[in-house]
């Protein structure tokens, strides 16, 4: 079979670079978009920030002749300076603060822990097998390797091993650690000084029975009433399975910059653009003036400016429509949620991209692309603005009512429910029917998960 080259013609759809790159910048966060700008002030000199109007051509001949005059004279200054001698002899091996240094950071487990080690009385051989032991635990804060592997990584015994096994125990969070639960749970007792045996038994035992409700099948097995059992499953929760999640520092701090701000003034409510975040760029004036005719710029240079340019208007226009689109859909969300922004409290209406996209002219996933990860600040906290949106119902009455406000009506029946007699999924759905909201059972269960409440079977308390 011979190989032979054709031509074939077809058709295919490409996006351009300044298509590609509105679609990322409409995509990226304000925080993202940020280092974007500074990047490309950086890499693009005809790029520039429109900070100021320009003064006239005599303004600023006697603004270079002032700012000549006022360098002479700091330069003689500094020449004075210099040659005297300082009251205090700098130290050329001293090292320089930084700024750095004084910012927060988020501590990981592990180096907490070693932290600790590092105040305790250890040998040599016991300090290195607790840190070898530290960087060993699961996600849970539990021992699950052998003390022959923690024996050979730190270059000790098995003994010495076991020894810092103890000593890794004695550390904070309570329960770090333990070869399992019921080890952990019996450390944490031990911490608090209290001696229930039944506690550890029950955690080995009987967790599934538990997690029931079957408090008198336990109480039988344990031989004991229903109302100890009941005492020492309070006891049990409060202490924690997961030691390593009492440790709990939170992910590395960051910060939130609204896209738009939403304030409230005597003629109504106004919605700001953040233009601090995301400042004004332009071409510069002095490279435009380069391209004049009869300027003495030669063909390369010419050409050079003329791309930069180019890409440095497509780079503007990208910017501004997003800052364009993301203010029309927040007059939008302004519209249809004025019951919300009354006071912060009132019902979200239902609200879909795909009616947003059809009110400012755009594709679904230009809405898309503008609501992910942008935030409106208001009177009565940051928002992001897809928390604005979702489906809904139409009441009995002929009102929408979003599925957000169906969640938090769901949540409020769970919360004054009888704990003996707790409510099903269907009879949910017919309270909720009751009040003119129609919710299917399977609907009120979806709902249900998602606000992280479990089915009547497990809430039941006898």
């Amino acid at each position: 079979m011979d190989l032979q080259q054709r031509p074939d013609l077809r058709q295919k759809v490409t996006l351009s670079p300044q298509v590609y790159q509105g679609l990322s910048i409409l995509a990226m966060p304000i925080a993202e978009l940020q280092t974007l700008v500074e990047t490309e002030l950086l890499e693009n000199p005809v790029l520039e920030l429109d900070e100021f109007e320009e003064a006239p051509e005599e303004e600023r001949a006697e603004e270079a002749e002032e700012d000549d005059r006022s360098w002479d004279e700091w330069l003689d200054q500094y020449a004075e300076l210099d040659s005297s001698e300082p009251v205090v002899p700098r130290d050329p091996d001293a090292e320089t603060s930084s700024t750095e240094d004084y910012v927060g950071s988020v501590q990981s487990f592990g180096d907490y822990l070693e932290q600790q080690l590092a105040m305790m009385s250890l040998t040599e051989e016991e300090a290195r097998a607790a840190r070898a032991i530290v960087g060993s635990l699961d996600g849970d804060g539990f021992f699950c390797v052998k003390f022959e592997e923690i024996a050979q990584i730190s270059g000790t015994d098995v003994a010495t091993a076991e020894r810092a096994l103890k000593v890794v125990q004695q550390l904070d969070p309570p329960g770090v650690g333990a070869r399992g639960l019921p080890e952990a749970l019996k450390i944490q007792l031990d911490y608090l000084s209290i001696d229930e045996p039944l506690v550890i038994k029950i955690a080995e035992c009987y967790l599934d029975d538990i997690a029931g409700s079957h408090f008198r099948k336990v109480a039988r097995a344990l031989r004991v009433d229903e109302a100890e059992v009941r005492r020492l499953v309070e006891l049990l929760r409060q202490l924690n399975p997961r030691p390593a999640g009492a440790f709990s520092p939170g992910p590395s701090p960051g910060y939130i910059v609204p896209d738009v701000t939403l304030r409230r003034f005597e003629d109504g409510w106004v919605i700001i653009p953040n233009s601090d975040a995301v400042p004004t760029l332009r071409i510069s004036t002095k490279y435009r003036s380069l391209l004049r005719v009869g300027a003495p710029a030669d063909a390369e240079t010419v050409r050079y400016l003329k791309d930069h340019i180019r890409s440095a208007e497509a780079f503007i226009r990208n910017v501004d429509r997003r800052k364009d689109t993301v203010s029309r859909i927040a007059e939008i969300i302004l519209d249809v949620q004025h019951e919300f922004f009354d006071d912060g409290k009132g019902p979200l209406r239902p609200l879909r991209l795909e009616d947003v996209a059809v009110e400012i002219g755009v594709h679904l996933s230009t809405v898309s692309r503008g609501v992910t990860g942008k935030y409106m600040a208001t009177p009565y906290g940051m928002f992001e603005l897809k928390h604005f949106f979702s489906g809904g119902y139409r009441t009995s009455t002929g009102m929408d009512v979003a599925s957000t406000t169906v969640k938090a009506r769901l949540r409020d029946i769970l919360t004054g429910e009888d704990a003996a007699r707790p409510l099903s999924d269907q009879r949910l759905a017919d309270l909720l029917s009751e009040e003119g909201i129609p919710v299917a059972r399977r609907t009120v269960a979806k709902y249900r998960e998602e606000l992280g409440i479990e089915p009547s079977w497990a809430r039941k308390r006898r």
